[in-house]
């Protein structure tokens, strides 16, 4: 996975990279205000600040990415910069390049499936990698019992679930056009069932992935959401596309 902050714009974009490089180097248990000034190439002390410690920081971090994220996959589309300061603040940072998207939904949600069952397989630059899927793993796990972590992982699940809803039902209207078909034709399972049901999978693998050295699972933990997912695409409603 490439560096998102490779080139900031700004003193905020600068920090949060320094944080991002630090995060994935040390993990969240070993990664401190003073690593993450040593990743800085302006004076550390200018961490010290903006933020008022290390969650502080990494809540900014989390929120940051998430925001990108959001707009790439804005109306369906990566987004278009904006003009004013939301363009600059964008600038310099590629969280979900134009490739990222360019793909069939049914493409995009096995490139999600992989990335939590077995992150260390996917090699494409803008996919996350092994040890970005352990580290957002490990700030998670921080919501158990810290409220700011809880309220962005409940944002953070809100949004993917919007875009694997989308995913999903696009799927199943390829599907549809493809020729498969529902029970005598009906298509009676929302998309929104689906997709979290990929999602709480998702979650559950991206924990058993990161937290244990025994992978024998991941095959046919991986075959088994596969079939699901042949098996409801065809039962999926999907919307009028106009078509």
């Amino acid at each position: 996975m490439n560096d998102p902050f490779a080139e900031p714009s700004d003193t905020r974009q600068a920090i949060l990279g320094a944080a991002f490089r630090a995060l994935c180097e040390h993990g969240y248990a070993n990664v401190t205000i003073q690593r993450i000034g040593d990743e800085f190439d302006k004076s550390p002390s200018l961490v010290y600040h903006h933020y008022d410690g290390k969650d502080d920081l990494l809540i900014d971090l989390l929120g940051f990415l998430l925001d990108e994220f959001e707009a790439s996959i804005a109306d369906g589309a990566v987004a278009e910069p904006s003009e004013g300061d939301d363009a600059a603040a964008r600038e310099g940072t590629e969280i979900a390049p134009e490739e990222a998207f360019d793909r069939s939904a049914r493409d995009q949600l096995d490139g999600y499936l992989t990335a939590a069952v077995d992150p260390a397989s996917l090699d494409e630059e803008y996919a996350p990698d092994a040890r970005f899927v352990t580290v957002m793993t490990e700030l998670r796990s921080q919501a158990g019992s810290d409220e700011a972590y809880r309220e962005h992982f409940d944002r953070s699940d809100r949004v993917f679930g919007e875009y694997l809803e989308r995913l999903v039902r696009e799927a199943a209207a390829d599907a549809s056009r493809d020729g498969a078909e529902g029970t005598n034709g009906d298509r009676f399972v929302a998309a929104s069932e689906v997709a979290l049901t990929l999602q709480t999978f998702a979650t559950g693998a991206m924990f058993r992935w990161t937290t244990t050295n025994e992978k024998s699972w991941v095959a046919e933990s991986r075959a088994g959401i596969d079939r699901y997912l042949e098996a409801m695409l065809p039962l999926v409603e999907t919307t009028d596309s106009g078509e």
